[in-house]
């Protein structure tokens, strides 16, 4: 997760800086939820493309975790969409993570409500 957290960084910030340059940011305080709502759907397309291109992001290439459908595909767009959308809540409760702790396969709630399963690839 610290590698995935530098990541989003990086992303928060190279699609921050044009936000609050074109907008004057720092002059109108009242655009601050337009500007999260901006974030959240750009960290939501890099999640999102991330998955359903290949079933991983940076990050999860490196640890060799994979996400993939019950017919071992990656996620469709919607599917995708909808698991970025669900991890929120449930990180942020920490329903995710307890489900994983007691879960038999050690899968999220969120990917266990959408179908989804997170694999580990073998050594190549």
């Amino acid at each position: 997760m610290v590698y995935e957290a530098l990541i989003v960084a990086g992303i928060l910030v190279a699609a921050g800086l044009p936000f609050v340059m074109l907008t004057r940011y720092n002059v109108h305080p009242g655009l601050r939820p337009l500007y999260q709502a901006y974030l959240f759907a750009v960290l939501g397309l890099y999640f999102s493309y991330s998955w359903h291109r290949s079933g991983q992001t940076v990050p999860m290439k490196t640890w060799r975790l994979r996400l993939l459908d019950s017919s071992g595909h990656p996620p469709s767009w919607t599917r995708a969409i909808a698991r970025y959308l669900l991890a929120w809540p449930g990180w942020a409760s920490g329903a995710s993570l307890a489900w994983a702790l007691v879960d038999r396969e050690g899968q999220f709630l969120h990917d266990r409500l959408l179908g989804l399963r997170l694999v580990r690839e073998s050594r190549p």
